[in-house]
Formats: structure tokens, sequence, C-alpha cells
């Protein structure tokens, strides 16, 4: 069997939901969700085992879990980032292999 010209690579990242809006009074919290878009057309869901991290633009006023979860703690607004390596590579029943530069997508969450 004859290997193709490589591994898909991830050219994108789309942050779900795109914006959101939760209250600071009872720290409420946003799930967020990072899809991979590859190089093949393909795209995915993307965790922890893909070297997914998340980040706040503003941690004293949201922060975020390794898994997505972001709690508003005051009144403002954030960016919030997923970073995954932009060779996370698909293996038929071996996972995937971290080995390039950051791909990164973004969403934003208002905390009233």
């Amino acid at each position: 069997m004859g290997c193709g010209a490589g591994h898909p690579t991830i050219t994108s990242i789309t942050v779900t939901p795109a914006s959101a809006t939760a209250p600071s009074s009872s720290q409420g919290q946003t799930g967020f969700s990072a899809t991979g878009n590859f190089s093949n057309g393909k795209s995915r869901l993307l965790t922890v085992g893909d070297g997914v991290s998340w980040s706040s633009s503003n941690i004293a006023v949201v922060s975020i879990t390794s898994l997505g979860l972001a709690t508003c703690k005051i009144p403002g607004t954030v960016t919030i980032t997923a970073s995954a390596p932009a060779n996370v590579q698909i293996t038929v029943g071996t996972g995937v292999n971290n080995t390039a530069a950051t791909v990164t997508g973004t969403a934003t969450l208002t905390c009233t």
C-alpha cells in the first residue's frame, strides 16, 4: 500500500460558539469547543489529547479551563483563544503526532 503525500495539517481552527454572553454576578459559565479544519478538506473536534490549549485575553475577567469551560468573574469582554499544533496528524488507530507551529482560532465572551 502506498502512502499519500503526507498527513493533512490544520489550516484553521473554528471556535464554537463564536460569541457568547454570560452573567458575572453568579460566575456564569460558557463551554467552548475547537474544530480543526485540515488541509485535506476534513474537520474534526480537537481535544486536549491533540494538544489544544485555551486562553483568555484577560484572566481577571474570565478564567478558562483546559477543557474550554470559561467562567465570568467580573463584567467585561474578552477574546477566547484555542491553539493547537498545525501538524496534528490523524493516523488510524494510533492517535496524533503534534510536531509543528501553532494554529489559533478565537471567539468573544461578554460578561454582564
